[in-house]
């Protein structure tokens, strides 16, 4: 964790190179939201997981972190929202995988939920969890706790058979 703090303090960007990492990270969610269209649920997790500890590790060097006049109000507010939403929308459609090695298995979702729970740590020292303006931990916990209790009572609908 001292590691994804020192990384966080990083100089701060220029106002061109935030749009552009902006963009990018725009880019990469869009990326996830296809894949997600596609079938392609493990691989588009993978790109959804990369993204948000990129953010989360450059939370600061971003402008996310505080009222900086660089990043603007509503760039900001837009950039959490889409980061949320793709989270939701990705766990919405976990079952559209369309191969069976495509698939969220139990030991993913635990693995996702151990990653939202350290990202939220880190940004709640920035007062940016479960807030309009920052990651929206709970809903993403509900919708993976529920994922996780809808692969067990699968499983003991198998094991009834």
């Amino acid at each position: 964790m001292e590691n994804s703090t020192n990384q966080a303090r990083q100089p701060n960007l220029s106002v061109s190179q935030l749009h552009s990492n902006f963009a990018e990270i725009q880019y990469e969610l869009n990326r996830v939201l296809e894949g997600i269209k596609s079938g392609r649920i493990l691989e588009s997790f993978d790109i959804l997981s990369k993204v948000t500890d990129a953010v989360v590790v450059s939370c600061e060097a971003l402008g996310l972190a505080s009222e900086l006049p660089v990043v603007e109000t509503l760039h900001r507010d837009n950039f959490w929202q889409a980061l949320n939403r793709c989270w939701l929308v990705a766990l919405q459609n976990v079952s559209a995988a369309q191969r069976e090695e495509d698939r969220l298995r139990k030991e993913h979702i635990v693995h996702l939920q151990a990653s939202v729970e350290h990202w939220a740590d880190v940004l709640a020292d920035f007062g940016l969890v479960d807030y309009e303006m920052g990651f929206w931990e709970a809903d993403i916990m509900d919708s993976l706790d529920n994922i996780l209790k809808s692969l067990h009572s699968q499983d003991g609908a198998k094991a009834g058979v």
